[in-house]
């Protein structure tokens, strides 16, 4: 990831990358828009129908990227730092905390995260569902302070439900 080639196609030296015909393109955010609009042709379209449900979805998809990617190797990584954190336990808590933050925009009427449209915040959110849903409950430190009774709904009833 810090070669000199490496670099040369994403110069955070960073993943993802996608190489393209439109060259070399990092970051997921972008990588993603990049999709949408490259099979804008194609159905489903990942882009709600309705205004503020494509609102949400874009603030679901910036909360994930910005306060759940940097510390979430905290339920998988065996040392630290993870993100700013160099303790796991703050790093499971404030995980969780950023979860709850998500599980607020959730449509409680679903069947998708913003409504009735499938959309680019389900797929962004669905990979790290899979560890808080299967692997979080089953490696969380017992000093981790959970907001739920179940340590599977850490997420939130509305974001537990969605999965």
């Amino acid at each position: 990831l810090k070669s000199k080639e490496y670099l040369e196609i994403s110069p955070q030296g960073k993943m993802p990358v996608l190489v393209c015909e439109d060259g070399a393109i990092p970051e997921s955010d972008t990588i993603s828009r990049w999709l949408l609009d490259k099979f804008s042709d194609k159905k489903p379209s990942f882009i709600p129908s309705a205004s503020a449900a494509r609102a949400k979805s874009d603030l679901i998809c910036r909360f994930h990227d910005l306060y759940i990617t940097t510390i979430q190797s905290a339920m998988y990584r065996a040392a630290p730092p993870y993100g700013q954190f160099t303790s796991r336990v703050e790093a499971l808590q404030e995980l969780a905390k950023q979860l709850q933050v998500i599980n607020d925009y959730v449509d409680a009427k679903g069947p998708y995260l913003t409504g009735p449209d499938i959309s680019l915040a389900d797929a962004t959110v669905f990979p790290t569902m899979v560890f808080v849903m299967h692997m979080l409950p089953k490696f969380s430190p017992a000093e981790v302070q959970l907001p739920t009774e179940e340590p599977g709904r850490l997420a939130g009833p509305k974001l537990a439900s969605w999965y």
